[in-house]
């Protein structure tokens, strides 16, 4: 079912092939920036919102609270959780799709903010809520990230980037209306109110699934070569994540809590800024899904984050305060756009790119939320002997090294392989079509009539057609997944593609993918250039020559 709610669209026009690079402003922003609120509310004010601020004696010997055992807790199970559910995406496809899912990841991150009341409490009752809060917000958070990043992974590039900077700002607002403007206790109570309103929004924007349907997903996910695909991206990812870390800490540790007007001000103001310069790379990229201009736009004024951390305590705080946390929110939106995109872009599971990129970056922010506990006013970090001016050094040459090595699209390309080659990794894809053939089978409805080209017909096919319509509709899926996948066409691009090649014009592509006449437009052009061909008719004439390369395997193997 798709959002019924309203939305915005900026479009870019292009005057090189005429085109337009429109991005949709919708309910994906509100969605996760309430998420994103949550993550500060629940993770890093919890001592003021909870009472948690009390010391935890009894493996610490009172050196830090509640709320902190609870934070690494939360994270330390959240990236272990991802990762699991990124290496077995396949295996449990339908489950994780599922609203049941949902519901159940809401309920856990819901159920496990509460118990953070109960800590104060102490003895027993406190150290097992202390405990449950921290497991069940890990566990119920790590699910919810997947099945938002898979709500992203449906849009073009251009969607996700404003929908990225529009959620991370609005998660900064909230916070703030949270710590400053609603009293602790009901402040708590709102923050646990946070993931059933989340996944509110997240059940409209998620479609029937398409066992439900009875229709596979666009079309079989492509597969990579594991160990280089790994090696490429979580090693970058990795060492950006500690930079996420320490920048997370002192932000909300240091700037964020601030009470006074002025400051509170000047991050209304970090926000608007890091928003508006997000968005501002829809004109550099134009929909193009380059990845690569993104961290170009982004990484200076990351970067400028880093260099303001020795200013917080001098003259130039304000200054230095606008700078970290404008840089805090365009590395926050990198890193969710990248892992977007990559999925989007490649049609790879975005269970498998988000549990294993967003894991991997979680566990490496552990390391740099620890690294960062000691507060900015101190002489040295973790007793390591760097000083202020040393640790921003540290976090910036980590940035760089991150940036250098980050896998570029161009790369990532050649370590992408088609599902045939690798038929084993696909289970879940198998598992749904045996479903669909069971349901098939078992209500055995009437179907409309299929011709040659795969378009549907106006009359009811007769019952002994039925079958015979089947497999021409999966012989018809089959040549246009041969050609997605041999051009490395995109989730969207696939989805154009096979309309396309259904006859239909790009009106009805608007309408059919609830998508603007120029977003349409531009998917049309781009699949145009990435097929080297000018028309539709072109595009006709690849499915019907890949029908026939079909057929001369099919009678190959029958010969053999």
């Amino acid at each position: 079912m798709a959002s019924t709610f309203p939305h915005v669209t900026i479009t870019v026009a292009s005057k090189e092939d005429g085109s337009d690079a429109s991005g949709e402003l919708n309910t994906l922003s509100l969605g996760y920036g309430f998420h994103q609120a949550w993550i500060y509310a629940a993770m890093f004010s919890a001592g003021a919102f909870f009472g948690t601020d009390t010391p935890f004696t009894l493996l610490f010997d009172g050196a830090y609270s509640c709320s902190f055992v609870v934070l690494v807790l939360s994270m330390l199970f959240f990236g272990i959780a991802l990762l699991v559910l990124g290496f077995t995406n396949q295996m449990f496809l339908r489950f994780y799709v599922s609203k049941q899912a949902l519901g159940l990841s809401a309920a856990l991150t819901c159920i496990g903010t509460y118990a953070s009341f109960f800590i104060p409490l102490g003895g027993p009752v406190g150290a097992f809520a202390m405990l449950f809060a921290g497991v069940a917000t890990g566990l119920g958070s790590s699910l919810m990230i997947v099945l938002w990043g898979t709500a992203f992974a449906r849009y073009e590039f251009s969607t996700i980037i404003l929908n990225t900077a529009v959620s991370v700002a609005l998660g900064l607002v909230i916070y703030m209306v949270l710590t400053h403007l609603v009293p602790p206790f009901a402040s708590g109570i709102i923050t646990g109110i946070l993931p059933i309103v989340e996944a509110f929004i997240l059940w409209r924007l998620t479609p029937i699934p398409y066992y439900r349907r009875r229709e596979m997903p666009i079309f079989h996910p492509l597969t990579v070569r594991p160990a280089q695909f790994l090696v490429r991206l979580l090693l970058p990812v990795a060492i950006f994540g500690f930079a996420l870390g320490v920048l997370r800490t002192i932000a909300n540790n240091v700037v964020l809590p601030a009470a006074d007007i002025t400051t509170i001000l000047v991050i209304g103001a970090a926000a608007l800024l890091g928003m508006l310069i997000i968005i501002a790379t829809i004109f550099i990229a134009k929909n193009e899904g380059h990845w690569d201009l993104i961290f170009r736009t982004l990484m200076p004024f990351i970067a400028l984050a880093t260099v303001a951390l020795p200013f917080l305590e001098t003259s130039s705080s304000l200054v230095a305060c606008l700078g970290l946390v404008c840089g805090y929110m365009c590395f926050e939106a990198l890193m969710w756009i990248f892992f977007a995109d990559l999925a989007q872009e490649f049609r790879l599971s975005p269970i498998f790119v988000f549990g294993i990129g967003r894991g991997t970056l979680a566990l490496a922010s552990l390391f740099g939320t620890i690294f960062a506990m000691t507060p900015i006013t101190d002489v040295h970090f973790m007793g390591t002997g760097l000083n202020d001016a040393s640790g921003a050094l540290l976090v910036l040459f980590s940035l760089v090294i991150a940036y250098i090595i980050s896998p570029r699209q161009r790369e990532v390309k050649a370590i992408v392989v088609a599902p045939d080659a690798t038929q084993h990794v696909d289970q879940g894809t198998e598992a749904l079509k045996e479903h669909i053939a069971e349901l098939d089978a078992k209500e055995n409805p009437s179907t409309p009539s299929i011709t040659a080209s795969g378009a549907e017909g106006e009359a009811p096919a007769a019952p002994q057609d039925v079958e015979e319509g089947r497999r021409a509709k999966g012989r018809f899926h089959a040549q246009c997944e041969a050609i997605a996948d041999r051009y490395l066409l995109s989730r969207r691009e696939t989805e154009v593609m096979f309309l396309l090649a259904k006859g239909h014009n790009a009106a009805f592509i608007q309408d059919q993918l609830c998508i603007s006449k120029s977003t349409a437009k531009t998917h049309i052009n781009h699949i145009y250039r990435k097929l080297d061909i000018h028309t539709q008719q072109e595009l006709l004439s690849m499915v019907e020559a890949a029908k026939r390369e079909a057929y001369d395997h099919d009678q190959e193997e029958s010969r053999r």
